[in-house]
């Protein structure tokens, strides 16, 4: 009985064999190369896929009716942490590239020695970035460029500094879509009484809002329309709206317009801890639209915590009062409104909320409850409210007060029969007198312009509460500014920029329980990890080879005896 022998290759066969092998593994990288240019892909296993683009982006990309050229001014000899950073912008810009198939062209500029160069681009707003350098014994102060442009047509939209951009993507995507936009978009915020100031109060959200839209403020109080150019109307906060305001609103819904309200039913003194009910003079025409805002304060086990001070010491506890809507919580618990506004939103704190509810009046239009508490929330009714938190009262088993879910805001979305039909068309205040007692005349576009009585598809977004999107509680939840700028794409753009704006990168540092001992094990484990599997590979893969040979000699001298 023989045994199979292995053939045994010459030097020179050997030679051409591994010449054949590494010629076709070049000509596999040559045709994976090709083709990762054409089809091209990242594997992005961080949190919100930070490092990748967007299905919204690239849909955008994709509607693009004309070039885009994003034009990249960057310093060669930046300081390595900076140089990373660059390189991360590089390679989305890479990204935009590619997903724009044709109509986006990505150059990369160093202007440090071109002096022309460098005074265009100051001329346009772009200036070099001072940053520190750390030497063996100083640091010194220099400074390069960390700025890109993009143009569109006869358009062009500057960034200074693209390293200190949390919303990489959400700033580029959003300033393409605005810049390669037919028509602007137009945010109004309505003044009056009450209303919050846009540059002082409404900072945060007036500057994002102005990255892609025009934003500006309107009034009604001298009996005017609302401009047919405002494509949503924001309604924060009001203390009184007359009826002749109230009429400006109807019609500006019934010919389109969209509006949100964000409205608190109840006046708080914080000063003072208490609070009572508060009258705007809108519920009558809230309900004919089908939601009803109640004056109540709505209250949650699952809520912000707040420091309190109690003599000499400060506390922090739970505050029930201050109703964080967690949505990934909602989801688990299966009583999340599917919708595209809240889908990627993680939580928003409304302090001192009112509850919301469908009156019934209007069943025609769809109802979303975007915004809800938890089951286990309970309410204050009544004529003066509780804030101290020692003393607010706990949750009662009574129909209608005690442990339920209870709705905090409402997007309607249809056709609207106006408020006003088959009525008369309100007067100015004091029967159309102005402040030195004169008769005031009707406005002249007010004089034939035919009122509206039903509104084409439209939406209207109810908040019982309007403190959270204010400067001072903008920031108690991750998601108060994100819920009403999500609102406004998708009133405005469909939506087309909600699934940017949620995949902002951020960093992860080690956690602040870690021990000292655990931290310096990972510093030098890490970097370490790579060459001791490479090592370990080489060791196992040698041993096999060894066995083979050993095993094939073996049988060798078996075939010869």
């Amino acid at each position: 009985m023989g045994i199979k022998q292995q053939k045994k290759f010459s030097k020179r066969e050997y030679h051409l064999y591994s010449l054949a092998l590494l010629i076709i593994l070049l000509g596999w990288i040559g045709i994976v190369n090709y083709l990762s240019d054409k089809f091209f892909f990242r594997l992005d296993f961080s949190p919100n896929q930070a490092y990748t683009l967007s299905q919204s982006t690239k849909q955008i990309l994709k509607d693009l009716k004309e070039p885009v050229l994003i034009q990249a001014y960057f310093t060669n000899d930046l300081p390595p942490v900076i140089k990373d950073q660059v390189n991360q912008v590089v390679d989305l810009l890479e990204e935009y590239r590619i997903y724009g198939k044709g109509k986006v062209r990505v150059e990369i500029i160093d202007p440090t020695n071109k002096p022309e160069l460098r005074e265009e681009l100051e001329g346009r707003g772009i200036m070099p970035v001072p940053f520190q350098v750390r030497g063996a014994s100083e640091l010194s102060l220099r400074e390069g460029f960390m700025a890109l442009e993009i143009q569109y047509l006869d358009k062009r939209q500057p960034f200074p500094n693209v390293v200190s951009m949390p919303d990489f993507e959400y700033s580029i995507s959003s300033a393409i879509l605005k810049i390669s936009g037919e028509k602007p978009v137009t945010i109004a915020l309505l003044s009056g009484e009450g209303m919050p100031d846009p540059n002082r109060d409404l900072k945060s959200l007036r500057e994002i809002v102005e990255k892609q839209y025009q934003f500006k403020t309107v009034s009604a109080d001298e009996g005017g329309p609302i401009p047919e150019d405002v494509n949503v109307l924001l309604v924060i906060g009001p203390n009184r709206v007359s009826e002749r305001e109230k009429y400006e609103l109807d019609q500006y819904l019934m010919k389109g317009g969209k509006i949100v309200f964000l409205l608190d039913g109840t006046e708080v003194a914080e000063e003072y801890l208490v609070a009572f009910p508060r009258e705007d003079g809108l519920d009558d025409l809230l309900e004919s639209y089908g939601v009803k805002r109640n004056h109540d304060l709505v209250m949650d086990v699952v809520n912000e915590r707040v420091a309190t001070r109690q003599g000499s010491f400060q506390m922090v506890q739970d505050y029930p009062l201050w109703v964080k809507v967690n949505i990934p919580l909602l989801k688990e618990l299966g009583i999340a409104e599917k919708h595209q506004i809240i889908n990627q939103l993680d939580s928003v704190v409304l302090p001192w909320p009112s509850s919301v509810e469908i009156s019934g009046k209007n069943p025609e239009v769809k109802s979303y409850e975007l915004l809800k508490t938890s089951p286990k929330s309970w309410t204050q009714a009544g004529g003066q409210f509780v804030l101290e938190p020692s003393r607010l009262p706990k949750p009662i088993p009574i129909e209608g007060m005690g442990e339920k879910v209870r709705g905090l805001a409402y997007l309607l979305e249809g056709k609207f029969k106006s408020f006003y039909l088959g009525k008369e068309k309100p007067q100015l205040e004091k029967n159309g007198e102005d402040k030195t007692g004169e008769k005031k005349p009707e406005p002249a576009e007010q004089e034939n312009t035919a009122r509206v009585d039903q509104s084409p598809e439209t939406s209207l977004l109810v908040v019982g509460n309007s403190r959270f999107i204010k400067e001072d509680y903008a920031n108690i939840g991750n998601s108060n500014l994100n819920f009403v700028l999500n609102t406004i794409d998708w009133m405005t753009l469909g939506g087309k920029l909600i699934g940017v704006r949620a995949r902002v990168s951020t960093e992860h540092p080690f956690d602040q329980n870690l021990t000292f001992t655990k931290v310096l094990f990972a510093r030098i484990t890490g970097p370490l990890l790579a060459p001791i599997a490479i090592v370990i590979f080489g060791l196992v893969r040698m041993q096999i080879r060894r066995r083979q040979k050993k095993a094939g000699s073996r049988a060798g001298k078996g075939a010869g005896q």
